[in-house]
């Protein structure tokens, strides 16, 4: 019986600890410049598509760079993200990892008051990418 009492409080924590989940997907655009050694410097414009947790869902576009050496990748661009509502975030994610897939942190810059409980939050991230579309999801606790 303790055993059971247990399985369903750690069952019960796990669901309620979920937090903030964010989930995109878009595409981008990339002008590359290629250097001799293989490495890569990319100006990246992406534009996607977002649902959350809470029911909101929006449009987001993003600008940054992405540097490429010996399959590594490092990230480092910012978003906009504007929901059903026109209510406004802006967003930094930053990434160290191999090419094609990987795991970041999104950092919550600027929000409107609906969104005030993500101001100054770090979120681990995991995006794929097929060709130049990308997968994107977020979790915050």
């Amino acid at each position: 019986m303790r055993k059971l009492i247990i399985l369903v409080f750690l069952l019960s924590f796990n669901l309620y600890s979920e937090g903030y989940v964010f989930d995109s997907r878009g595409n981008s655009e990339q002008k590359v410049l290629n250097f001799k050694n293989n490495n890569k410097y990319i100006h990246i414009a992406t534009h996607g598509w977002w649902t959350d947790s809470k029911g909101n869902y929006g449009i987001e576009k993003c600008y940054g760079k992405t540097e490429i050496s010996n399959d590594n990748i490092n990230l480092d661009i910012i978003c906009e993200l504007i929901d059903q509502n026109k209510e406004v975030q802006k967003v930094s994610r930053k990434r160290n990892s191999l090419v094609g897939a990987g795991v970041g942190i999104n950092t919550y810059l600027e929000t409107s008051e609906k969104y005030n409980f993500l101001l100054g939050k770090e979120c681990t991230y995991a995006v794929t990418f097929l060709n130049k579309d990308f997968f994107y999801k977020q979790k915050c606790k």
